[in-house]
Formats: structure tokens, C-alpha cells, sequence
């Protein structure tokens, strides 16, 4: 068990939560940044309050807010960070890309940090015009050379040869399908924070090890959601609407919440060094198998999926996180079941 002090953001979203009860569970302690104070949080973590300290920060963009909030800390996992909502650049730009640096330069200037991980995405893996043909979706491979004092890596081994640039002036809106346009600016606020960590850590070349997680869609149990129409505010509502109403634009390429947390975990281990990034994702399933998870395990829900469904998917390579970072991951059929009995239990 360890007693070591984790700064987190993002603790009161779903997979903040999640990570927070895992890492509290491994003995860490917490110092929990929100934006502003969370009742249901602290209730949910209330088991642990000789653990827990909270402090509010209103605007994580702002770099001088972290002064002195950092003292004494061990780690930090950074998992705050706009989710698809609304059409305007500038609510998700910024608070992507500036939330994150903020973090990153306050956290060089604390000597005792030593590791900070980055919740990104599997879309800063994608380019904005998505997979190319024949593409494999897969986490960055680094080179590692032991200089007798630290871990010195180059990125000379890159998973994919892609352009992940993006044009913060273009206009993200298909007027043929404008119900896209918040994926489309979540899917570039991504690819711009992840370039901004990649860019700092080269050109800072900060004391800690600095890690990025990149999962898919996370689907299970959400432990602050606190109604059935909740589900919609986050990923959960994807696979939700692939179950009941077979909506074909939802992806099945999706990850167990437990698995992202606990890889949060793992990647605290001195073991994973500097620049590792991971793709987190599940099994691959098809629309016909969860189809039939679903009539099998929930006959009378109401579920509209048919084992003609297709949905989203594209082919990924997640060899680098089982090796590393040791994870099994849990099955398509447990997401289904954590989601389902969490949404008919509030009926």
C-alpha cells in the first residue's frame, strides 16, 4: 500500500471517479482539484476522508492558480478535459489545450512530482479526415537509452506516419450532418492538447516522467451518475443508444471504465517511463455478439439491437499496454452488463 500524494483533476467526471476510488483503494492519498466543491463526490469518497483533501481551482487555464496547490505531491493525473457539447471552438480549444499545459508547467516547477499522467483519447491517435485505409490505430513505441543519471528517450520508433495537425481556423461544421459538429471539435481538441503535451515535453524537458492514456469509448457502472437520463451526459450514452435504439453512428470499439482507472494506477509504476503512451481498448466485439449479450441477458428491456447491427469500428493494436502495463481486459459482455443493470436499476 502505498501513502504517496496524487493531485488529480477531472475527479468528478465519469472516469475520474472511477480512478480516483482505484487509486484510493491502492493506498494513495488524494488531493482532489475541482472546479467547484461536488456534494456528491464527497459523499462518494467519503469512506476515504482521511485521504481525501479538496481544493478548488475555477479555471484550470489559468496557470497561476496552481501556485502552491502542488506542494508536497508525488504524482499528478490530469483527466479534466471538455466533453462533446455545443458548436463553439472556444469551449473546447482552450480549456483542452490550456488546461493541460497549466498543469504541466506548473507541475516542473514542484521538484517532487515525478510522474505526471495525461487522460487523453483514442481520437489523438486518429487523424481529424480518420483512419486511413488500412490503418492500425496503436500507442506510440519510444526508444530508451540509460545515461547513467535518467531515462533519456527519443521518439524514433512512431506508430503511424499520420498527420495529426489541425487547423484551429477551419471550420468544423458538415452542414449535411450538423449533429457531428461536437465530435468533430472534441475530436480536434484532442489532437491539439495532445500535441501541446508532446511539444512541452520535448522542448521543456520537465523532471517527471510524463505518460498520456489514450482510451477508447469507455463504457460501465458510472459511480456519479445519479439518473437514467445521466447517461446521456457522457460516453455510456453511445453504447446505451446502440442497445436501444441500434443508432449505427455509435462506436463499438470501447474499453471497461475499471480497466481505464486501473491503468491510471498502473502507470504510476517507476517501471513505465518517460514518454510511454498507451491505447486502452477492450476486447474487439462485433453488432451481432453484443446483440445477442443483450436478448440473452435482458429479454425484455426493450432493446432494439438486432444481429444485423453494424456501428463504427476500426482496427487498433493495444499490444504495447498489455505488455507494459500488464492489463486483461474486461469483456464487451461486462460493459454491457454494468451499464444495463445500472440504467434499469433506476426504473
Amino acid at each position: 500500500m502505498s501513502s504517496e500524494l496524487i493531485f488529480i483533476t477531472g475527479a468528478s467526471g465519469f472516469i475520474g471517479s472511477a480512478t480516483a476510488v482505484a487509486a484510493l483503494e491502492a493506498g494513495y492519498r488524494l488531493r482532489i482539484c475541482l472546479r467547484k466543491p461536488s456534494e456528491q463526490l464527497e459523499t462518494l469518497l467519503s469512506e476515504y476522508s482521511a485521504q481525501v483533501e479538496f481544493i478548488i481551482i475555477p479555471d484550470l487555464t489559468d496557470e497561476t492558480a496552481f501556485d502552491d496547490k502542488l506542494n508536497g505531491v508525488d504524482y499528478v493525473l490530469h483527466l479534466a478535459s471538455p466533453l462533446p457539447h455545443g458548436t463553439d471552438k472556444q469551449a473546447y480549444f482552450p480549456p483542452a489545450v490550456k488546461g493541460t499545459t497549466a498543469v504541466l508547467k506548473a507541475a516542473a516547477k514542484v521538484p517532487t512530482i515525478k510522474k505526471v499522467v495525461v487522460t487523453s483519447s483514442v481520437a489523438a491517435l486518429i487523424p481529424l479526415a480518420g483512419v486511413p485505409t488500412g490503418g492500425v490505430v496503436k500507442g506510440t513505441l519510444y526508444l530508451a537509452f540509460n545515461l547513467g543519471v535518467r531515462i533519456a528517450l527519443t521518439d524514433l520508433l512512431e506508430d503511424n506516419d499520420w498527420d495529426f495537425s489541425v487547423d484551429e481556423n477551419a471550420n468544423f461544421e458538415d452542414p449535411e450532418t450538423p449533429a457531428i459538429t461536437p465530435m468533430r471539435l472534441y475530436h480536434a481538441s484532442k489532437l491539439l492538447a495532445d500535441n501541446a503535451t508532446r511539444e512541452f515535453r520535448a522542448t521543456a524537458k520537465p523532471q517527471y516522467a510524463l505518460v498520456t492514456l489514450h482510451p477508447a469509448f469507455v463504457y460501465g457502472r458510472n459511480l456519479v451518475q445519479s439518473s437514467a437520463d445521466g447517461v446521456h451526459a457522457g460516453s455510456n450514452g453511445g453504447l446505451w443508444n446502440i442497445i436501444m435504439k441500434a443508432d449505427p453512428t455509435r462506436s463499438i470499439v470501447g474499453v471497461h471504465i475499471q480497466d481505464v482507472a486501473e491503468a491510471h494506477i498502473k502507470a504510476l509504476d517507476p517501471k513505465i517511463v518517460d514518454g510511454s503512451r498507451y491505447l486502452l481498448v477492450g476486447p474487439k466485439t462485433t453488432g451481432p455478439e453484443i446483440a445477442r449479450i443483450v436478448h440473452r441477458l435482458y429479454p425484455d428491456s426493450g432493446a432494439l439491437i438486432s444481429e444485423d447491427f453494424q456501428g463504427v469500428s476500426f482496427p487498433v493494436d493495444v499490444t504495447k499496454a498489455e505488455t507494459e502495463l500488464g492489463i486483461q481486459w474486461r469483456s464487451f459482455e461486462s460493459m454491457v452488463r454494468d451499464l444495463m443493470d445500472q440504467q434499469l436499476g433506476f426504473v
